[in-house]
């Protein structure tokens, strides 16, 4: 078995001194471009990423991951403090935009069918250049709901040719945000886990070109590593999938209860005819509501956006109640705000659901309690 460094910048010293060669200069506009998908990501995805030191700060770096998304080249990079040349599928290089893109990072496009020897001289040309080279042993996009296709061996060869380390990668929670088929990416958290290097010495490389089962060790050494973080982020969203296909859960009395616990409340504080001319109106809102809630429930609607809808709802209902309470004279400020709340909502209800599970309860107990407060003060 191949030996895994500890640091991944053990051992490279030397490299790290020596001049950067042309294949280590940054494409044009490298750091402005990972800046941009960095936001992006952040908004969008969620994106954590682990152990990047683990990955030499210059010379020759082998980057193999599993490939369960077209952005997965972007997603290893976003992190990291140098640019790294892919080999990449080769229909894309045809786009206008984004072929120039790809060839500006000087990736190497390969043919999966029939994966020519021009391409894999190519990567062994980056790695002797001192760059860092990335590659997705599948071969493809991971298919079906098998956690990753079965790897090629071409990784381990560049390994032991160049002598490069090989880092091995993780990127979990792409099989959920880009699913085989999709012509867009959701919303979704994307953790990379870089890992600690797997290095091969002098004496492996001699030997590998007499017995070449040492390919078959570094290949297992590599699954097994990717594995150790994707397999149990599997089975965690198969157990969500579970959950979200099962019939829904009747409302929740702290969360689903808390438009009609404030309409009884301003009921409560305010005379008959008072409520009636200012709080009426919420109760239509209120009313809905419920009758949303109900709906879903006889129907069993479950999936996703169903869960999304639910958990809108209620802001939607505060939303038509603040609405209603307009006067001239603050209907600007009170539309900006309104506005301002629900696209911080939405967005944290969509991209930031873990986040927002924990604080839906007091923000909407603040938002109802501002909506009584404002029908308090209004009445004479």
């Amino acid at each position: 078995m191949m030996s895994m460094a500890s640091d991944g910048r053990s051992g490279s010293a030397a490299a790290e001194r020596a001049p950067r060669s042309a294949w280590e200069k940054e494409p044009f506009c490298h750091r402005q471009l990972q800046t941009l998908a960095h936001w992006i990501f952040t908004a969008y995805h969620d994106i954590r990423v682990h152990g990047a030191e683990h990955v030499p700060a210059s010379g020759p770096v082998i980057i193999a991951s599993n490939h369960p998304t077209y952005l997965d080249g972007a997603f290893l990079m976003v992190g990291l403090h140098r640019s790294v040349r892919f080999m990449a599928w080769e229909k894309p290089f045809r786009l206008p935009l984004l072929g120039a893109l790809m060839r500006s990072y000087g990736s190497i496009p390969v043919d999966m069918k029939k994966p020519g020897r021009g391409s894999f001289e190519a990567a062994v040309k980056v790695l002797r250049g001192g760059a860092a080279f990335g590659i997705f042993p599948e071969g493809g996009r991971t298919k079906g709901l098998v956690s990753m296709n079965p790897f090629k061996s071409g990784v381990a060869r560049l390994a032991m040719i160049t002598g490069a380390p090989i880092v091995p990668a993780t990127i979990v929670g792409g099989r959920r945000v880009w699913r085989k088929g999709d012509l867009l990416p959701k919303p979704g958290p994307i953790t990379v886990c870089f890992h600690p290097p797997i290095r091969v010495d002098s004496s492996q490389r001699l030997r590998w070109r007499r017995d070449k089962t040492l390919e078959k060790e570094i290949v297992t050494d590599l699954i097994e590593t990717i594995h150790r973080k994707l397999l149990p982020a599997l089975r965690k969203e198969e157990r969500v999938d579970r959950l979200l296909e099962g019939p829904p859960q009747p409302p929740a009395a702290a969360i689903e209860g808390i438009p009609l616990y404030f309409l009884l409340l301003s009921y409560l504080m305010l005379p008959f005819d008072s409520w009636v001319h200012h709080a009426r109106p919420a109760a239509y809102w209120v009313a809905g509501y419920a009758a949303a809630l109900a709906v879903e429930l006889f129907l069993e609607a479950r999936g996703l956006w169903v869960k999304w809808l639910r958990n809108l709802l209620p802001w939607i209902v505060l939303l038509g109640m603040a609405f209603q309470r307009m006067n001239a004279g603050h209907a600007p400020i009170r539309a900006a705000s309104g506005a301002a709340l629900a696209v911080f909502v939405v967005w944290m209800q969509i991209f930031r659901f873990p986040a927002y599970r924990r604080l839906r309860t007091p923000l909407l107990i603040a938002g109802y309690g501002g909506w009584l407060v404002d029908l308090l003060r209004s009445v004479p």
